[in-house]
């Protein structure tokens, strides 16, 4: 009788240890399932409001905000804040990219390259090169040549193909003016590795004049 007892003591001490397990493991998984259902509903309102304030950052980009006395740069840079805003909300690198779009729309030149620069630091090759591409067209314009040409062949020399024909193109036209041969290095490195590049066209009417200029 007493083994029978201490038999059922036992069974009964391993159903208990056996509960606690169960109900470890239950608590372990609804606090699993809470802590992902938070991530996840976090997550999405983030990306939400960044959505709100992208689309926010577009209206005054565009102009599309009505009953302001703000004049073109003031636009300009309540555009850019809410883009950045909006990348404070989600790590979007278009977000920061169209920040020193706008910058750049503001006059703001030394914050639309501060910018710029950090999505070329970013480590995406393909935003990095559209960044790369501002940025040489920002130095373009202020007659900064040496720097726009570095810009340029990063692009050129770089792994991604995003924006390449573009910067040969850009950096051949500027060699127009008095370094003619390097001009025509970079036309003709449009026609054999992007044929079907908008700029390829353009590239061999310069070829053909320069060859009927040589026969002449």
């Amino acid at each position: 009788m007493k083994k029978q007892e201490e038999h059922i003591e036992s069974f009964k001490e391993k159903l208990m240890s056996q509960r606690k397990k169960l109900l470890t493991i239950a608590i372990i998984f609804i606090s699993t399932v809470v802590i992902i259902m938070g991530s996840y509903i976090y997550n999405v309102k983030q990306e939400s409001d960044a959505k709100e304030l992208e689309a926010e950052a577009y209206r005054y980009y565009f102009g599309l905000i009505k009953n302001t006395d703000l004049s073109q740069e003031q636009r300009f840079l309540k555009s850019a804040e809410f883009f950045l805003k909006a990348y404070e909300k989600k790590k979007n690198l278009s977000y920061l990219l169209n920040a020193g779009y706008a910058y750049d729309m503001a006059q703001q030149k030394e914050k639309s390259l501060e910018i710029l620069n950090k999505v070329v630091k970013s480590g995406d090759p393909n935003f990095s090169n559209l960044a790369k591409v501002k940025i040489a067209m920002i130095h373009l314009k202020y007659n900064e040549q040496d720097l726009t040409e570095k810009y340029l062949m990063d692009i050129i020399n770089g792994n991604s193909d995003t924006l390449k024909d573009f910067a040969m193109f850009q950096l051949a036209k500027i060699y127009e003016k008095d370094k003619r041969q390097e001009a025509m290095k970079y036309y003709k490195m449009i026609i054999d590795k992007y044929p079907n590049s908008p700029f390829a066209s353009i590239a061999k009417k310069f070829l053909e004049s320069e060859q009927r200029n040589k026969a002449n």
